[in-house]
């Protein structure tokens, strides 16, 4: 994309960036035109997830041994997982997947939210403190918690010797470690749900919950998702191609989704928050309606997730109504026959639980290339400054 047809982008369709971004961008422009991506950025992570998510199948069995066994040598009624950003993300992916293939509860519960107020009447739970690069304070605070209100509790990262391994007595990792930055954590949400979902299924069939002849459908459907990945990046990029005009311009993001297909929603609402640096909110399906569907306005853009036969009808009944509101509803279904542009269908025939691995890619790569093609990002001097000042990070 040449500079005249960015600065047309903000010129004629009003879009939500202000004179300073633009300058931004055109500054950017002039000092990245002989560079045409950057050395590694997020859509460089999207390529090396199914190369990564094969690796762990392979290893299934020394990756998650250890919570496995650390689950079954107790009676644990529930499982609490904590965290944070992408990590609370990774947990909404996973949730219902541990749920059905383990048969126990599970609780999630933000980071600062359990260590300062929902840390009580856990009582018989294995809690697990997630972070990526395990320097999150406020999980780490977390897993202090935990510690003295004696519970048991794990830690898990991607980084090996993470500022979090020295709190907790218990570290594991996720297995999705690799050189370079994973941007944004978009090698590590659905590598990281699969970690779960692995733990899930080997952890269900050895307590009996889960029955063997299902866990090998199971198991056969996660390699055929990891080996689908490549078909379903290069799906997405046609999807955006054919909307990205469309897609530049926007000025405000909701995301919708429910059960299994929240957690993808709400990792898309981060992404496009944190990257592109636009409004993103995400809403629980049938709430949507009760409030936030007064506020659209025809240039903003309503992503609906479409991911398991239980919601299917009331989905594409919102579907057709919002088109009411805004041409810009984008939905990302499993349904096959619907030839709309603007519609996203990830045609993979397994179990909805395992879905979220697939259903984030949409997201992960319209950021990306949204932030390549305009040559923009969330990230300021302002908010580097405001992040300096307000650490998040442990060193």
């Amino acid at each position: 994309m040449v500079y005249n047809e960015i600065v047309n982008v903000y010129i004629n369709t009003d879009t939500h960036y202000s004179s300073e971004n633009l300058l931004v961008t055109m500054f950017a422009l002039e000092n990245l035109k002989e560079d045409k991506r950057m050395k590694k950025w997020m859509y460089d992570c999207v390529l090396e997830t199914p190369a990564t998510a094969e690796a762990m199948f392979k290893n299934k069995d020394a990756l998650v041994g250890k919570l496995v066994d650390l689950f079954l040598a107790k009676d644990y009624k529930k499982i609490v997982m904590v965290a944070s950003g992408s990590s609370y993300n990774i947990a909404n992916c996973s949730k219902y997947a541990i749920q059905n293939y383990l048969g126990v509860k599970v609780d999630l519960i933000n980071s600062v939210t359990y260590a300062k107020y929902d840390y009580k009447f856990h009582e018989n739970a294995l809690v697990i403190c997630m972070s990526q690069s395990g320097k999150s304070t406020n999980t780490i605070e977390a897993v202090v918690k935990a510690k003295e209100c004696g519970n048991d509790v794990v830690a898990i990262s991607m980084v090996p010797d993470s500022p979090i391994t020295r709190y907790c007595d218990t570290v594991l990792e996720y297995g999705s470690y690799g050189p370079g930055d994973d941007v944004f954590v978009c090698r590590g949400v659905p590598t990281s749900t699969l970690y779960f979902i692995l733990f899930a299924l080997e952890a269900g069939v050895k307590k009996g919950a889960y029955p063997k002849d299902s866990y090998k459908k199971r198991m056969k459907e996660i390699e055929m998702i990891i080996h689908e990945m490549p078909r379903i990046r290069e799906a997405i990029d046609q999807w955006y191609n054919a909307n990205k005009e469309e897609l530049w311009s926007m000025k405000r993001a909701m995301t919708v989704g429910i059960g299994p297909s929240f957690g993808p929603a709400i990792e898309g609402a981060l992404k496009m928050e944190e990257t592109i640096g636009i409004p993103s909110n995400v809403y629980e399906t049938e709430e949507f309606l009760h409030g936030p569907v007064y506020e659209i306005k025809k240039d903003n853009a309503v992503f609906l997730l479409d991911m398991d036969d239980t919601m299917h009808d009331r989905v594409m009944m919102i579907y057709e109504g919002l088109h009411q509101l805004t041409d810009r509803v984008y939905l990302i279904t499993r349904h096959p026959g619907n030839s709309d542009k603007r519609v996203m269908t990830i045609d993979v025939d397994a179990c909805s639980l395992l879905l979220p691995m697939l259903f984030v890619m949409p997201f992960q790569i319209l950021s990306s290339r949204i932030c390549d093609d305009c040559r923009i990002n969330a990230i300021t001097v302002y908010n580097y400054r405001f992040s300096q000042a307000i650490k998040t990070k442990a060193n």
